[in-house]
């Protein structure tokens, strides 16, 4: 039975998968954890989507040449990986008992690409999540190092992911169902409602069952914290001003909001002036400061000489195997 892809977009701690198990209690949708494979079927239309052992430049330009001598150009790219993926999400799908009309990918890494994953299915239906960023960032703190800044590992998050997913949504407002976490509780009909009319789902087909929080989610990526087991915050929660508790992160946090920008926010649905506000009645000096002093500077210094390389260099010798250059 042909599956159509439905994509979850976001920035990672924004809630996608507590939408997502919302919505895999229909009878009629499918899913599972975060697929990712779709990064490897986009044209490699930017270096920063991915590093190997062999360069992103020198397979850039392999697959651009090879673009360029087919008939079809990018159109027969997309073509063929479009069958690829489609043929992937129909096994996925009947694996899970088979008469899901739609299949859920969830992969935060996709914001990178939206426009690229939009051109490969264009008629996919297409789900922006927004949340507030320094709930975001608070998140990663609390989700990732028990609350130690942790915030150097999510820059293209953070730099590159959310202007582009900005940006998509203004240049396709017609194609994207823009909501935001604040606004979503388990089991709030009125949102579900909008998502089910934008899939082109009657409520009377199939209603949602069961609970979501029972829903299992096969694969090991996803959210570490089980999704919806915990409650939705309210519009009004403050809990992210707890990992906000001296001057030094409250000082990124302003720089931040402000790269971010007053235009940008609004697109997202926040106010800069109210979150600002929402930042300055945050109070503490000493909470994380002197972990912090160390953490910050040694963020910078992992992304001035990517230690990320020297770790997969040292796998390597871990496993006796030769240090290779990128090529």
């Amino acid at each position: 039975m042909p599956v159509t892809p439905v994509f979850i977009l976001s920035l990672p701690r924004s809630g996608s998968t507590m939408l997502q198990r919302e919505l895999a209690r229909h009878p009629e949708i499918a899913t599972v954890s975060e697929p990712w494979f779709l990064l490897g079927l986009l044209p490699p239309g930017d270096a920063d989507l991915s590093g190997s052992t062999y360069g992103r430049r020198v397979y850039r330009q392999a697959v651009e040449d090879m673009i360029a001598a087919l008939p079809g150009g990018r159109d027969d790219w997309h073509a063929v990986m479009r069958s690829a993926a489609s043929d992937l999400y129909e096994r996925l799908a009947e694996a899970q008992g088979g008469g899901a009309r739609y299949f859920i990918d969830k992969t935060p890494r996709y914001a990178l690409a939206p426009e690229a994953v939009h051109a490969m299915f264009p008629d996919a239906p297409l789900i922006v999540l927004w949340r507030n960023p320094l709930a975001i960032a608070a998140s990663m703190m609390s989700t990732y190092s028990s609350g130690r800044w942790n915030l150097y590992r999510f820059v293209q998050d953070f730099e590159i992911a959310l202007p582009r997913l900005v940006a998509f949504v203004e240049r396709n407002p017609g194609s994207v169902l823009a909501l935001r976490y604040e606004d979503l509780r388990p089991g709030s009909e009125p949102d579900l409602s909008r998502i089910l009319e934008h899939l082109g789902l009657d409520e009377a087909d199939g209603a949602l069952i069961g609970n979501a929080a029972n829903v299992a989610l096969a694969g090991r990526l996803g959210d570490p914290t089980g999704g919806l087991n915990h409650t939705v915050p309210s519009l009004g929660d403050d809990r992210w001003k707890a990992q906000f508790r001296n001057p030094l992160r409250r000082a990124w946090a302003r720089r931040f909001l402000r790269r971010i920008g007053a235009e940008r926010l609004s697109v997202m649905g926040y106010d800069l002036n109210e979150l600002e506000a929402e930042l300055a009645s945050c109070r503490g000096f000493a909470r994380n400061l002197i972990m912090d002093l160390l953490l910050m500077p040694r963020g910078i210094f992992r992304r001035l000489f990517l230690t990320t390389m020297l770790r997969a260099q040292f796998l390597r010798l871990r496993h006796r195997q030769p240090l290779v250059d990128v090529e």
